[in-house]
């Protein structure tokens, strides 16, 4: 069984450098030219989303990364990094 983790408690715990899994809907999607996606996923734990950045070179990124729309239910495992923008 996958062991995962509410979007409220991953925002809140700030735990840098784990290893998280996390399923919700994707509220959007942006492809950049540069060979990766930016996938803003919520789980209604909370108001706040949780962005994913899903590289080109994942083996499912152009049959599935590349159609995922608004709404699609999602499984993402992934590092939790701090985002270098600010806000």
């Amino acid at each position: 069984m996958i062991e995962r983790k509410k979007i409220a408690h991953i925002v809140d715990s700030r735990d840098f450098g784990s290893e998280v899994t996390l399923m919700g809907w994707v509220r959007t999607r942006r492809d950049s030219k540069a060979g990766f996606s930016f996938l803003e996923i919520n789980d209604g734990s909370t108001i706040k989303n949780i962005q994913v950045v899903a590289e080109s070179t994942l083996p499912n990124y152009t049959d599935v990364i590349l159609r995922l729309t608004t709404g699609c239910s999602v499984i993402v495992t992934g590092s939790l990094v701090e985002s270098p923008a600010k806000g």
